[in-house]
């Protein structure tokens, strides 16, 4: 059993990289509205295989952008058509300097409420953005449940996502020497709480670093967490689960509608 909370297939197949099996309990995480269909293409047709639909912060960028609610529009005609079992990822990124703060806010918020409505999850990218994440997580509209994907931040960030319940997910760059401020981070984090992923094809953990990512790379970080926080590796790998199927408030089933579109 393969558990990855996070990752990119249509980005894995256009890398040309496989490594989506029957036994991978998981999300495809949108980046873009209306990707759906091009996702649905790549996607083997497994019941423990969720989707996401999302407007990633760098759609600030793109010359097609003309705000939040056209994004909604066309993230909406992908959920009704196929369904959707979280909402993202979306959020903050000041490494590659996406628009401007007041754009990226409304645009998260946007995907907040929506999240919110459907009541699903909310899959949050931060990236150098301690500041905005906390305005947000702060915000009294901000009202879903949530995962915190691919945690970069200090325990400060780590502590108020989870004073709001969110949960946090770490990826391969925990494993990487110069990141010692996420491994205080991941640390803390309760086993209740903590998700583990590979944000395929990208962040492969050592000792694979360097590589394009795929879904089994998992089972690094998984070892490399268990060491650090003094679990044992296959007690975690349990909570883990437990906890990917908790956040996303369904069991080990078929997702609503998502299925529906492949051939």
């Amino acid at each position: 059993m393969t558990i990855d909370s996070h990752f990119h297939a249509l980005s894995m197949a256009r890398k040309g990289i496989t490594g989506l099996h029957d036994d991978l309990i998981g999300i495809d995480v949108g980046t873009d509205p209306g990707d759906y269909e091009e996702r649905l293409k790549v996607l083997p047709a497994s019941p423990t295989i969720f989707m996401s639909a999302g407007s990633g912060p760098w759609r600030l960028a793109d010359e097609d952008y003309t705000g939040p609610d056209a994004e909604i529009k066309r993230m909406m005609a992908d959920i009704e058509a196929y369904g959707a079992d979280a909402i993202g990822e979306c959020g903050f990124d000041n490494h590659w300097g996406y628009g401007d703060r007041k754009s990226a806010m409304e645009l998260f918020m946007a995907q907040a409420e929506l999240a919110s409505t459907l009541s699903v999850p909310l899959i949050i990218h931060t990236r150098e953005a301690d500041e905005e994440i906390a305005e947000a997580l702060s915000s009294p509209s901000f009202r879903c449940r949530a995962i915190m994907h691919c945690f970069s931040s200090g325990p400060d960030i780590a502590r108020l996502a989870l004073d709001k319940g969110l949960y946090v997910s770490f990826a391969g760059n925990v494993t990487y020497k110069a990141n010692e401020i996420i491994r205080e981070s991941a640390r803390i984090v309760p086993a209740e709480r903590i998700l583990i992923e590979t944000d395929s094809p990208y962040l492969a953990p050592i000792p694979m670093r360097g590589r394009p990512s795929c879904p089994e790379y998992t089972e690094y970080t998984l070892s490399f967490l268990a060491d650090l926080r003094g679990e044992d590796r296959e007690w975690l790998k349990e909570k883990v689960r437990e906890n990917l199927i908790s956040v996303l408030g369904r069991e080990e089933s078929v997702t609503k509608g998502a299925r529906t579109g492949q051939q």
